[in-house]
C-alpha cells in the first residue's frame, strides 16, 4: 500500500476511534492512549496527524458538521425552507443516533475546555454561515423579505441542538411532536405556509 494511502487510513482511523470514544466517554473521558489503541494506530502515527487530543477533537467536529454542509450545497440552488430543514436534520439524527450523541458531547466538551469551546465554536459558525447563506436564497428565491429570517438561523440550530440533547438524555422523548412543533414555529417565524 502506498505510504500516502496508509497515511489517510490512519488519519480517519484516529477521528472514527475518536468519535466513538468521544460518544461514549465524552471529551473529558477520552484519553489519547485509548483512541490509539481503539484506532490501531501507534503513538507517532497520532502525533504525526495532530498536535494532541485538543486537535483530534476539532477534526472529530470538523467531520461531524460535514454532513450538514454537504446537504446544504446539494440543495444550493433549490434551497428548502427552514421547517424542511430542520426536518431533515432530525431525520438524520433519527437515522444515525450517534450523531446527536457526539454533538451533546462535543457541546459538553466545549463548555469544560475554553480553548477547545473556542476552536469548536469557529467550526460551529462555518455551519451556521452556511445555514444563513442557505436560508437567504431560500428567501431570495421565494420573494420573502430578508428581515423576515432574523434570528430563523439560531432557532434552527436551537431546535436541532436540543433534538439531540432531550434525544440522549429524555427516555420516552417524542421525536414526531417534537419535529411537528419545530416545523410550524419555523413555518410561523418566517409568516409562511
Amino acid at each position: 500500500m502506498p505510504e500516502q494511502r496508509r497515511s489517510i487510513r490512519s488519519h480517519q482511523a484516529i477521528i472514527d476511534a475518536a468519535a466513538e470514544l468521544i460518544r461514549s466517554h465524552g471529551v473529558p473521558g477520552t484519553a489519547v492512549a485509548e483512541i490509539i489503541a481503539r484506532s490501531g494506530t501507534s503513538a507517532g502515527a497520532v502525533y504525526h496527524h495532530f498536535s494532541g487530543k485538543q486537535a483530534i477533537v476539532v477534526a472529530v467536529a470538523h467531520q461531524v458538521l460535514q454532513w450538514p454542509l454537504s446537504a446544504m450545497e446539494d440543495y444550493a440552488d433549490n434551497p428548502a425552507p427552514p421547517a424542511a430543514l430542520f426536518g431533515y436534520a432530525v431525520e438524520a439524527m433519527r437515522y444515525e443516533p450517534e450523531l446527536a450523541e457526539l454533538l451533546v458531547q462535543l457541546g459538553a466538551g466545549a463548555l469544560t475546555d475554553d480553548s477547545l469551546g473556542c476552536q469548536l465554536q469557529s467550526e460551529f459558525s462555518q455551519l451556521r454561515d452556511h445555514l444563513d447563506q442557505t436560508l437567504h436564497r431560500w428567501a431570495e428565491i421565494n420573494s420573502i423579505p430578508r428581515e423576515s429570517l432574523t434570528g430563523v438561523g439560531q432557532m434552527l440550530v436551537g431546535l436541532t441542538l436540543g433534538y439531540a440533547t432531550q434525544r440522549a438524555l429524555v427516555e420516552d422523548f417524542d421525536t414526531d411532536a417534537y419535529l411537528a412543533l419545530g416545523q410550524r414555529m419555523l413555518t410561523s417565524a418566517v409568516g409562511t405556509s
